[in-house]
């Protein structure tokens, strides 16, 4: 059994193209497989249950198991992303935001290297609401850079809440209580938690980085990542608070000197003033950044030509393929 999870909060107009980016993996890769499907939907206010149940009635046959976690009321992305990773019963699964999509590569062939890894990290491209992939190289340095980290570069940047990791895909038998437990205390930072926790309890963690993209990550008004979003000043609170909980249990004076620094770091990632906000580049993830970024500039670059240059045109002629299949599904 291999299982797909897909969260989804008010995503009615494009949570069916995640679900068929599935779809298409499933019969263009998956064959010989069984699958799971699990839905979570966080209390959404539009109609994205009835898009999720209408998707479900006309490719429901693709699955083994459909599970379905809809929610009355609204309870906070980790509440939802941990509930719906308990329901996982593929020893294999991954998880896809419900305005996000899987992209035209096989991600059985990343899954694969479980067998080899306990976590595997993974590339993404960014693209607009218009379907328009960001092509400017930079934008993905955090990206590339999952090359490089490891071991206790690893652990500290984790720590220090560097945001690697994002799309990353893991051993289940990762996934805890006490994971669990941690990512229930927060509302916004499902990742994060999960990746901190994880690394938390196990010295010595086996990961590589597969510099092709797993998943296209759609820019909105309301993703975290935007500046402008409503949700980001929760988010780069709570990013503040897993700094505390790190300094709580931190043995090093010079590193919990760095959680502080980081923790108020945080305090000025979603100021709408962008002078302000320059300010995030002192804290010391920039400087794990930027140490990385000098050390490796030559490989970084060419990593990051080859992650774009050759995937943004086939992401792009795909996402639209994607679009127009959701919506005859619609």
């Amino acid at each position: 059994m291999f299982t797909f999870v897909v969260t989804c909060y008010n995503q009615a107009e494009v949570v069916t193209q995640a679900l068929e980016s599935i779809r298409y993996q499933i019969c263009r890769f998956g064959k010989g497989q069984k699958f799971q499907l699990i839905v979570a939907d966080d209390g959404s206010e539009d109609s994205s249950c009835e898009v999720i149940e209408q998707w479900i009635a006309g490719n429901g046959d693709i699955f083994e198991r459909v599970d379905k976690l809809f929610r009355e009321k609204n309870a906070g992305i980790c509440r939802n992303y941990a509930e719906a990773l308990r329901l996982v019963k593929g020893e294999r699964f991954v998880v896809l935001n419900g305005d996000d999509l899987f992209s035209p590569y096989n991600l059985f062939e990343v899954t694969d290297l479980l067998d080899e890894y306990d976590i595997v990290c993974t590339a993404f491209i960014k693209f607009t609401g218009s379907g328009d992939m960001i092509r400017t190289c930079s934008t993905y340095l955090d990206v590339v850079l999952q090359n490089f980290i490891r071991g206790e570069i690893l652990r500290r940047s984790i720590k220090l809440g560097c945001a690697v990791m994002g799309t990353a895909v893991y051993r289940k038998e990762l996934l805890t209580e006490a994971v669990f437990d941690f990512i229930l205390r927060f509302r916004t930072v499902n990742d994060r938690a999960c990746f901190q926790k994880i690394v938390d309890d196990h010295e010595e963690l086996r990961v590589c980085y597969v510099n092709r993209p797993f998943v296209l990550y759609r820019i909105s008004e309301n993703s975290i990542s935007n500046f402008n979003s409503p949700n980001r000043r929760l988010h780069n609170q709570e990013v503040a608070q897993l700094c505390r909980e790190e300094r709580k249990s931190e043995e090093s004076v010079f590193f919990r000197a760095m959680l502080y620094l980081q923790e108020k770091s945080a305090a000025v990632r979603a100021n709408p003033n962008y002078f302000v906000r320059l300010m995030r580049f002192f804290s010391p993830y920039y400087f794990i950044m930027l140490w990385l970024f000098l050390k490796n500039y030559r490989e970084i670059v060419r990593m990051e030509h080859e992650l774009i240059d050759q995937h943004w045109r086939g992401c792009s002629n795909y996402y639209k393929r994607i679009k127009r299949r959701a919506e005859k599904e619609t």
